[in-house]
């Protein structure tokens, strides 16, 4: 298989994660604003919930992103195993790489969601 069959597929989501996660957290947001960062009804209530909310969603993309590359290398391991054809072998991939950044997203905001919920909605 070539260089491209390596890249294309959930590996892809998950390098994209990864450095998205690095980028947040090396450079994170300051104030709240409409272009960078986490932003939910819920995190740009004020300053405290918009650190909190971009500080976790950083440290999420990166664990799930390292995750989801290492489950898409080896995905990507098993099917060039099964010695598919090379159209096969994309469409496969790329049917997988649809869900995993649609299902990786989702995750990101109902898990920090929860993150801010249990974190703010006790206080008085």
């Amino acid at each position: 298989m070539d260089l491209l069959s390596w890249i294309i597929g959930p590996q892809l989501i998950g390098i994209i994660f990864t450095l998205a996660g690095y980028i947040q957290k090396r450079f994170p947001p300051k104030k709240i604003n409409a272009l960078y960062g986490y932003r939910m009804p819920s995190s740009m209530k004020n300053q405290e919930t918009w650190d909190e909310a971009n500080h976790y969603a950083a440290r999420f993309m990166m664990r799930s992103g390292f995750m989801l590359l290492l489950v898409g290398i080896v995905t990507t391991a098993v099917l060039c195993a099964v010695n598919l054809e090379h159209e096969t072998f994309m469409f496969v991939n790329s049917i997988l790489l649809i869900p995993s950044a649609i299902g990786f997203c989702v995750a990101l905001i109902v898990s920090t969601e929860k993150h801010l919920s249990r974190k703010f909605d006790n206080k008085p």
